[in-house]
């Protein structure tokens, strides 16, 4: 069941990719003219926080674990979901620039509001929206934060109630306190996790150069190779492609609309390269250190994090174990940040007229803190399956409303083409 929905979210992105000719393209070209060239300072800062809410655990745990249970061929899968699921990015974060609104002195939006505003379907608008606060706070969430302590245990022996009451106090210290906060925090540690997995990516790839074509040939002949695809390795690599991105699930557009380009479909390049980055670029640099390294783990003696550990100490030894815990714990902590103001704003979305909307805000963080007691306590393996039914549940009703509002899209593309002259 789940395999065919995002066989058929990736059949249509496929349909929406030829018929705007392959426009995601343009996002590696497009989105350095805008954040770079024209030095947009609130495009970078969007971008950062879109960045970590989606370079999360993923992006290392997920990709070890679909190399290993998927084969080398899962990673190809992944790139193809990626670059043909951009399309949804690019539409998405486009159409939720028209339809973002002022709560509280702050600019939120994202798929409940263009659902409600767009399509006028205030029920669907506000289904989603309840999804969202619900997967931000007590379903996504308590992954990541897994990772944190099951991290802090398994390398410094910290104990699972520290973990709980530090990171409890770090966002009722900091996060708790607003926008500003989330994305200061996102602006500083984003670019230094990124940049310091892609150097040490590319310090693998080089002093195993030799090995290298080899390992891409290996990716592709497993890839095409018939017992491969019967074994799992298309649809694993599907599947978590979709949780590394989340292009077409409707989450990327809450925090898009924090920009303010000045052609509505900028945004959507930049959120349509940050599918490539977050998955094309981070996530093969996993799959090529464990393919370069010949890593062969039975993945039936791990549960999560401690195989990404496992992984890294094969490589470089014990002082991979710190690697790998420093990466572990700013990827997650990063998407958790992201993650909470996600779900505060689809939560001001339902509440937006209600009187009781500082008793119902510090509900949510309480609910959130309950997020991270479920993330550090308990076991990861039993919300998976709710965690995948979040996602689809989330893109049923999302990619739904995309094809609805493809008209306004067709309009905005369009007009920006004849701006830019093609």
């Amino acid at each position: 069941m789940i395999n065919s929905i995002v066989l058929i979210i990736f059949i249509i992105s496929v349909f929406y990719t030829f018929k705007y000719k392959f426009i995601q393209i343009k996002c590696f070209k497009k989105t350095f003219n805008t954040i770079f060239k024209k030095k947009s300072k609130k495009a970078f800062s969007t971008f950062m926080v879109s960045l970590a809410n989606h370079i999360g655990t993923g992006n290392v745990v997920g990709i070890t674990s679909a190399i290993i249970i998927g084969g080398a061929g899962s990673l190809f899968w992944m790139w193809i979901f990626a670059f043909f699921g951009s399309i949804y990015a690019i539409i998405e974060n486009t159409i939720a620039q028209l339809y973002k609104r002022n709560i509280n002195g702050e600019v939120r939006g994202g798929s409940p509001f263009y659902i409600k505003y767009g399509l006028n379907k205030p029920l669907i608008a506000s289904l989603i929206a309840i999804f969202l606060v619900l997967s931000n706070s007590i379903f996504f969430q308590p992954i990541q934060v897994n990772t944190i302590s099951e991290s802090l245990k398994i390398s410094l022996n910290i104990p699972y109630l520290v973990s709980f009451f530090v990171l409890s106090l770090f966002f009722i210290l900091f996060i708790f306190r607003g926008t500003k906060c989330i994305v200061k925090f996102c602006e500083i540690i984003v670019p230094i996790m990124s940049i310091g997995y892609i150097l040490i990516g590319l310090f693998i790839i080089f002093i195993n150069i030799k090995s290298f074509p080899n390992v891409l040939l290996l990716i592709l002949n497993d890839a095409f190779n018939i017992d491969s695809i019967l074994g799992g390795c298309l649809f694993v690599g599907f599947r978590k492609s979709l949780f590394s991105h989340e292009a077409g699930l409707g989450t990327g557009p809450t925090i898009s609309v924090l920009s303010n380009v000045k052609n509505p479909i900028e945004q959507g390049f930049i959120s349509g390269f940050g599918v490539f980055f977050d998955t094309i670029i981070i996530c093969s640099i996993t799959g090529f250190m464990i393919l370069l390294n010949n890593v062969d783990i039975d993945v039936s003696m791990y549960s999560g994090c401690d195989l990404i550990i496992k992984v890294f100490e094969i490589i470089f030894g014990h002082i991979g174990i710190f690697f790998a815990v420093f990466f572990m714990i700013t990827f997650a902590l990063a998407t958790v940040v992201s993650q909470y103001y996600l779900g505060e704003t689809n939560l001001l979305f339902l509440i937006e007229n209600s009187r009781f909307k500082k008793i119902l805000l510090f509900v949510f963080q309480f609910i959130f803190i309950f997020g991270i007691f479920i993330g550090v306590f308990l076991s990861i393996d039993k919300i998976w399956l709710i965690i995948d039914v979040g996602m689809l549940l989330l893109g049923i009703i999302n990619i739904y409303s995309l094809i609805k509002l493809n008209k306004k899209f067709d309009e905005i593309l369009v007009n920006y083409l004849v701006d830019n002259k093609r």
